[in-house]
């Protein structure tokens, strides 16, 4: 295209919810503040969704790439085999061939990804300018000044350490966890290799999603102590959350609001698991005197509406549902939120005011949640540990204790004054145009030689 327009491609791991919004979102408010007379083409690049009608809603096209999955959950699609995020090196060397194969074909200015390896990997491999949306700063300046706040709930016989004891020796061994298996992707780095990239060899999860923008929506507060020492191609454009106004099915409002006692939300997003909607559902029927209400969504990627109902037992305490809850508008009618740590569904409980239970699936959640923890707005009750009792003694804390929810008030106040969005496009056309004069720049030097 011409150096008044851009053509831009958005390659996400759409199986995900939460990177699915995030990437509408700053898509919209880029197309939103596009300059006057500069020509803007987006298309949305998708190897199958469940929620590409977001997409569409949203006014955006799509345009499929190969290979085709069912598109039910990220871990699911990729054959996830912790710590390897690909279930074979075919597997991940077939996504990065369908990237390569749609970018030869679209021949973009610039691609939008967020952590999708074969997107990154396929657009550098084409010598094509990249733009990076993340959950945090994946780069070692951060690991190695405080962005691990506790250590990993995987790790065996320290974990069980008080947390006190854990958070200063996460502090003294972030350096050292980029050793840890998951920092390094072997099946990944051989499909790598194979499809042209010049180092053989495991890649690093620094290197494997780097661009030359990276974008990272979340608060700056949580990120204050190593900003500063950051490359400048990392932005913390601020925090992107569910802000829709969609109303809520009757019926769940009507649970919710019923009382007389506290109401509950529990949702695990699209990446918890089955024993851990079990696990709560067990929580809020292990005492009968116990006089809230609670609504449980089973999500059909990761629990079975009937199986869910099953251990709910008929407990008119408990709605358990598989329909679409809007987050914004459950959470303004809960008084504590029961969630996985993914940045999505901890934002959008921040921004509603709502002090949180939560466990997380991996490091990247466990910190969202220990970032909130560390506010006084929330509870991270530690992988292992999540059961019924634990559960259940959180949320009873949590109520008892008013200054949870007075400081996830004050967090979620920080929170809406911000436009991670707007901040985030601003950013991504100040790199786009800085391109685009660069690039005539050097087109006038060589006419000029």
């Amino acid at each position: 295209m011409s150096s008044s327009s851009t053509y831009m491609v958005v390659s996400v791991a759409f199986q995900d919810a939460g990177d699915t919004t995030r990437a509408i979102a700053m898509a919209k408010s880029f197309r939103e503040i596009c300059p006057a007379g500069h020509e803007l083409k987006i298309d949305f690049l998708s190897c199958g969704s469940r929620f590409h009608h977001l997409i569409t809603d949203a006014g955006f096209n799509i345009v499929p790439a190969q290979p085709r999955v069912k598109g039910i959950s990220v871990a699911h699609d990729l054959g996830w085999d912790f710590p390897e995020f690909f279930g074979s090196e075919e597997i991940a060397k077939g996504f990065i061939d369908g990237q390569l194969a749609a970018f030869k074909e679209l021949q973009p200015d610039v691609v939008f990804h967020g952590m999708w390896a074969p997107a990154s990997i396929a657009a550098r491999l084409l010598g094509i300018r990249t733009i990076n949306f993340l959950p945090c700063p994946l780069h070692p300046g951060s690991f190695a000044n405080g962005l691990i706040r506790d250590l990993p709930d995987p790790m065996p016989l320290f974990t069980r350490l008080p947390r006190s004891v854990r958070t200063k020796l996460a502090w003294w061994a972030s350096p050292m966890m980029v050793k840890a298996p998951i920092f390094n992707q072997k099946r990944l780095g051989a499909a790598a290799a194979a499809a042209g990239w010049p180092i053989s060899g495991p890649i690093s999860l620094f290197d494997m999603n780097m661009a030359d923008l990276n974008l990272v929506n979340d608060h700056p507060c949580f990120h204050a102590d190593y900003a500063q020492k950051l490359p400048s191609n990392i932005v913390i454009s601020g925090p992107l959350y569910n802000n829709t106004t969609q109303a809520l099915d009757p019926e769940i409002a009507a649970h919710l609001k019923k009382g007389p006692g506290p109401a509950i939300l529990v949702t695990m997003g699209s990446s918890g698991t089955e024993d851990w909607i079990i696990e709560a559902i067990k929580a809020f029927k292990l005492n009968k005197d116990d006089d809230w209400n609670a609504v449980v969504l089973a999500s059909p990627s990761i629990c079975s509406l009937e199986k869910a109902q099953e251990v709910a037992g008929g407990d008119p305490r408990l709605l358990v549902t598989d329909k679409f809850i809007p987050a914004p508008a459950a959470n303004a009618l809960a008084d504590v939120v029961v969630i996985h740590g993914g940045q999505g569904t901890v934002q959008t409980s921040i921004a509603a005011g709502k002090p949180m239970v939560g466990v997380a699936l991996q490091i990247e959640q466990q910190t969202n949640l220990d970032n909130v923890m560390n506010a006084g707005a929330g509870i991270r009750i530690q992988r292992q540990n999540w059961k019924a009792k634990n559960i259940r003694n959180a949320v009873l804390t949590m109520l008892k204790d008013p200054s949870y929810a007075a400081k996830a008030r004050i967090l979620g106040e920080t929170i809406r004054n911000m436009d991670g969005a707007k901040t985030a496009a601003e950013a991504m056309w100040k790199f786009v145009l800085e391109g685009k004069n660069e690039k005539s720049i050097a087109m006038v030097s060589v006419a000029q030689g």
